[in-house]
């Protein structure tokens, strides 16, 4: 993908195109959270430390949407196109090689699928598909060869983490004309059948593992949503947090949110033992679309495309303010990237007009 290769000459001598990368100058082994010199302030910014691209692997569309599901190794990726199509997907290892059929894999053809999510959950990567307002929930095989339906729900969204334990049960959460939906599964991953959540209609939503509860949160036109769902608590908010997504961490009881409002990006902290759970909203980027964010255990990690088209990428300090890396040349639609920590770094995978890529964030103390 030749936009990925759009970086100074230093970058590009200092990473290639390895995947791995070379390695994180604050990932030594250290308590990365004490002072180093108590006299000397540092602060820990982003900086783009490799890329890789996939000449050989097809997709369907430019306008696609793209999921990645970190692995312990490294990552797979699905695509469907945004019109309609199959489900593909791919795997790549800790160097960035795609393993397996270096095309990629045809997963699922038999219907038109316009959306899709996908998370990893007991040792298996279930992956949400929308098509025709209903959402079919399936277990895929680690080489992705295999599929097998385990439900299909009601509705034509799907949370970006399509299922999450939520006390001891599975959960897949939908929304749809009908409102908010929840499906469980058994142990043995039958679906146990869908409830209500809320009776808000949704125009798009996101959830996440929290502890031993699913988190959700969703946008009507005009309100803002979220809800622990085992804990039965939700919170609302009188604005729209349109294409939201959370990350959260159960150690500090929280963690951010961010979503669209207009041509602007925003960021709300996320306290569950606050008085409104969506607290502190503020403005990440005046212009921006498509925000995505993801916690690697320290740092969380926020990215967006911006006016240009371009896309960025950076880390949120504990006030939400953004300190962010341009990936220059590197311009996807609205859904054809994702964020993810994979294999503890933090990693942006497009696809735009020049085709697959990836590249990798790396933390610099300065």
């Amino acid at each position: 993908m030749r936009s990925f290769l759009a970086f100074s000459l230093a970058v590009a001598a200092g990473c290639g195109d390895d995947l791995s990368g070379p390695a994180d100058p604050m990932d030594d082994g250290a308590d990365q959270g004490a002072a180093v010199d108590t006299n000397t302030a540092q602060k820990v910014l982003p900086e783009i430390c490799a890329t890789r691209t996939w000449d050989s692997v097809n997709y369907d569309a430019k306008d696609s949407v793209v999921r990645a599901v970190p692995t312990v190794t490294g990552a797979a990726l699905f695509m469907v196109p945004k019109s309609g199509g199959m489900l593909r997907g791919f795997e790549v290892d800790g160097r960035g090689t795609v393993i397996g059929d270096p095309t990629g894999r045809k997963i699922r053809s038999d219907m038109m699928f316009t959306d899709l999510s996908a998370t990893r959950l007991d040792d298996r990567y279930i992956v949400g598909l929308v098509s025709n307002g209903q959402v079919s929930i399936n277990a895929v095989k680690d080489d992705l060869t295999e599929y097998r339906e385990l439900a299909i729900a009601s509705g034509s969204l799907v949370g970006d983490q399509t299922v999450v334990w939520s006390r001891n049960a599975r959960i897949a959460t939908t929304g749809g004309a009908g409102g908010m939906m929840s499906t469980r599964f058994d142990a043995e991953w039958a679906s146990m059948g869908s409830t209500a959540l809320a009776h808000s209609v949704p125009t798009s939503m996101t959830t996440a593992a929290y502890g031993n509860d699913a988190m959700v949160a969703w946008s009507t036109e005009t309100t803002c949503h979220l809800q622990r769902v085992a804990a039965g608590v939700e919170s609302t908010r009188p604005y729209a947090c349109k294409n939201g997504r959370l990350a959260v961490n159960f150690e500090e009881r929280g963690g951010w949110m961010v979503y669209e409002r207009g041509a602007s990006v925003m960021i709300a902290r996320i306290e569950v033992n606050g008085h409104n759970p969506i607290a502190n909203e503020n403005l990440l980027t005046r212009f921006g679309t498509s925000p995505r964010i993801a916690f690697d255990g320290a740092h969380y990690w926020v990215s967006y495309i911006d006016a240009r088209g371009d896309l960025v990428v950076g880390m949120v300090d504990s006030t939400g303010s953004l300190d962010s890396a341009a990936v220059e040349g590197t311009q996807p639609m609205h859904d054809a990237y994702d964020l993810a920590v994979a294999a503890g770094s933090a990693w942006v995978f497009a696809l735009d007009g020049n085709g697959l890529g990836a590249t990798r964030l790396c933390k610099v103390a300065k």
